[in-house]
């Protein structure tokens, strides 16, 4: 099966849809900020575009030969296809150069979804992820960090996070003097 990744501004309410029920309230950014970050990229992919074949999403973020893959969601009726799979291979291969991050909850904390949170890693393991020896917290939930082509040094990720909102203040200050 061949998957279409098809970059888009936001614009088909199935990404929307999708967005909102594939992810907890508490961890999406408002849907029309996905693109707001330099090095963002938003993806519809499709089994066929031409039939409008949707299967799910993809946003990542290139910076500085890091890609946080930052949502990743398939259609529910399309699961346990391999199109998640096929998406992380995708990935891969169109970012060779970049060590690739993923941020998933934490197994290790109190939860009332900890088999599905274990299901979760167990499935980027299976897909060539490995642990990383950072962590961090956000809105009262703990995340892993979980990388494939290469890994990260301690406490990379959180300064390559301050990095970014300093670049989007600027950004934001420069729109407001225009």
């Amino acid at each position: 099966m061949k998957l279409y990744f098809i970059e888009t501004k936001n614009t088909d309410p199935r990404l929307r849809a999708l967005y909102q029920k594939a992810f907890p309230e508490k961890e999406r950014i408002p849907f029309y900020e996905l693109d707001i970050l330099p090095g963002s990229h938003f993806y519809g992919v499709y089994k066929d575009p031409h039939a409008n074949e949707f299967v799910g999403l993809l946003d990542i973020l290139d910076y500085k030969q890091i890609c946080q893959v930052r949502y990743l969601a398939t259609e529910e009726s399309c699961r346990g296809q391999g199109i998640g799979s096929k998406i992380l291979d995708w990935i891969k291969e169109n970012r060779k150069d970049s060590v690739i991050v993923i941020d998933v909850e934490s197994d290790s904390v109190p939860c009332d979804n900890l088999d599905q949170r274990i299901s979760r890693k167990q499935f980027y393991y299976r897909n060539g992820f490995c642990a990383s020896e950072d962590s961090y917290q956000w809105h009262g939930d703990a995340f892993d960090l979980l990388t494939a082509n290469g890994t990260l040094k301690k406490g990379e990720y959180v300064q390559l996070w301050k990095e970014l909102f300093v670049l989007l203040k600027e950004r934001q200050s420069a729109q407001n003097y225009l």
